[in-house]
């Protein structure tokens, strides 16, 4: 009877339908994958355009270093070229030519020998 008493007292057992519920993520505030992925990517994105921006500042302080450097030693040749040709011209004095040719040579002038030649420009 006992059986009997069960299965009267409980009505048929029917299969429960068991509701099929979608999983929801909830975010519990940590770092997502995707940003795994971006934040380290971004960062070399940075260091390297920080790379190339100094490595474009060293490049041009170099370039400019050695044109100061070249003006100066341009400078420095035109000064010694300026300084030379006075010298040419006070050692090409007509004067000193004929002093040194009487004094040191032992030349004489002779008047008859001499031609005047005229510069064409």
């Amino acid at each position: 009877m006992s059986l009997a008493k069960q299965q009267i007292q409980q009505p048929l057992h029917q299969p429960e339908r068991q509701l099929k519920q979608k999983k929801q993520r909830v975010f519990k505030g940590g770092i997502t994958r995707g940003e795994k992925i971006i934040y380290p990517l971004a960062f070399l994105a940075v260091v390297f355009a920080a790379y190339v921006m100094l490595s474009n500042y060293a490049t041009i302080y170099i370039a400019n270093h050695e044109i100061q450097k070249t003006e100066r030693s341009i400078t420095e040749q035109s000064s010694v070229n300026e300084g030379l040709s006075l010298q040419v011209k006070d050692l090409s004095e007509p004067d000193r030519i004929l002093h040194i040719a009487q004094a040191e040579l032992g030349m004489e002038l002779n008047d008859q020998n001499v031609r005047v030649i005229q510069n064409q420009d």
